[in-house]
């Protein structure tokens, strides 16, 4: 093996040691996670509406749908009759009922 081959065996080495030496000394060398007890808060869209989509079985269309019709909150869903959210969001009563039952146990 010539002498260029050998150094660039050895400057390789010390490259891979100062990697591994690295790998080793991560965790002194980052701060410690934080970790948090509690949940992390919720936020609000503006104007007062909540993200009905957060109720199952409701998505971007059906959330429009019901803006349209002036239900905005989990307190305008809740407040609402299953007949009315039904018509209003052009789905069967029993869908509207659990969609007014979750937006209540939410508000």
């Amino acid at each position: 093996m010539n002498n260029a081959a050998k150094n660039l065996l050895r400057v390789v080495g010390v490259v891979a040691g100062l990697g591994a030496a690295a790998w080793v000394l991560r965790d002194r060398m980052l701060p410690p996670p934080e970790i948090h007890d509690e949940p992390p808060p919720k936020f609000r869209t503006g104007g007062g509406a909540d993200d009905l989509t957060e109720i199952r079985g409701i998505g971007p269309t059906y959330q429009e749908r019901l803006a349209s019709g002036g239900i905005h909150s989990f307190s305008d869903l809740g407040e609402r009759s299953a007949d009315d959210v039904a018509e209003v969001a052009g789905t069967s009563v029993a869908v509207a009922e659990g969609w007014v039952k979750s937006a209540q146990a939410l508000d």
